[in-house]
Parts: structure tokens; sequence; C-alpha cells
């Protein structure tokens, strides 16, 4: 893809990403019009990344619809939170990261680090395999690592912002690998 293609695309999901998650807040919170705003700029990008219309389409709505629209607010904080059960115990994935962590980590950092990791990977999967693009395997990765060192920033006292850090993070990561 062309290179001016890939950066616009990945500045808008970095600003987009965090308008997504809260910021903004003069631009609204329709979450529908998010979603159509994302829909459009993600398409226009594959699309002149010369990619096929049902490539570009499918792989809009699994971004939009699987990518970023799944909740991941019990785990992105690594551990910092108060953990809310309820919201753990909707991820049909929880009860499969309970039995690899030991009990008296599951709410904390290994735990939610194995959740994003799923949360993230499992739809990346999806896009690498509708664009055939081996560098979107590397979005589940890639995003666990942006949230924790986000925290990790916040724990050493970088950063009094770590979720705002994160979002901009994880939109301008999943911009690149997404065109790359």
């Amino acid at each position: 893809m062309d290179s001016i293609i890939m950066i616009l695309y990945a500045l808008f999901e970095s600003i987009w990403r965090r308008w997504f998650g809260g910021g903004f807040d003069k631009l609204g919170d329709n979450r529908f019009f998010q979603h159509m705003m994302g829909f459009i700029a993600t398409g226009l990008a594959l699309w002149f990344g010369e990619y096929h219309w049902i490539q570009v389409v499918l792989s809009a709505l699994v971004l939009q619809g699987l990518f970023w629209a799944r909740s991941h607010g019990c785990c992105f904080d690594f551990g910092h939170g108060t953990p809310d059960e309820d919201r753990y115990n909707q991820l049909w994935y929880w009860k499969y990261i309970r039995q690899i962590i030991p009990q008296n980590m599951w709410y904390g950092f290994a735990a939610d680090f194995c959740l994003m990791f799923v949360r993230y990977s499992l739809p990346a999967i999806v896009l690498a395999i509708i664009l055939m693009s081996p560098s979107c395997l590397l979005l589940g990765v890639c995003l666990v690592f942006v949230y924790t060192l986000c925290w990790i920033g916040y724990d050493f006292g970088l950063t009094k912002r770590p979720t705002e850090l994160a979002e901009y993070g994880a939109g301008l990561t999943t911009g690149m690998l997404l065109c790359g």
C-alpha cells in the first residue's frame, strides 16, 4: 500500500480509537456514527491498497464489528482497577484463562494480559485470512504490549493517563499493521 495512505490511515485510526474510547466529548459518543466513520475510513484505506471490494467490505466489517466493538473493559487496566467479576464472566474465553492462571492471579496482570491477547488476536486472525496478510496476525501481540507499556509507564510515573495513551497507540498500531 502506498505509504502516504498508510500513514494517513494510521493517524486517523489513532484519533478514531481515542474518540471511540471516550475522548473528544464534543464530537459525541454515538456508537453507530463512530463505527460508520471507522468503516468508511478502513474501507477507503484498503480500497486504495488495491484489495478486492469483497475483502475491503469484509475487513471493515470485522474490524468494526469484532475487533473494536467487543468489550475489553474488565481487563484493559492490567490489574490496576477493582475487579468486576460479572464483566469477566461475560467473556466466553475467561473460563479457559482461569484454567491456566492460578486463582490468586485471576484479577491481576497475568490474567488481564492473557485476556487482552485472546480478545485482540482472535479477530486479527480473521482479518489476516480475509486480507491474506500475515502482518494482521501481529495485532493481538502488539496491542497487548501497547497497553502493557502504557500501564508500566503509569507505574513508573511517566504518564498519568495510561488509558488515553494506550488508545492512541492501539489505533496507530492497528492502522499501520492493517495497511502495512
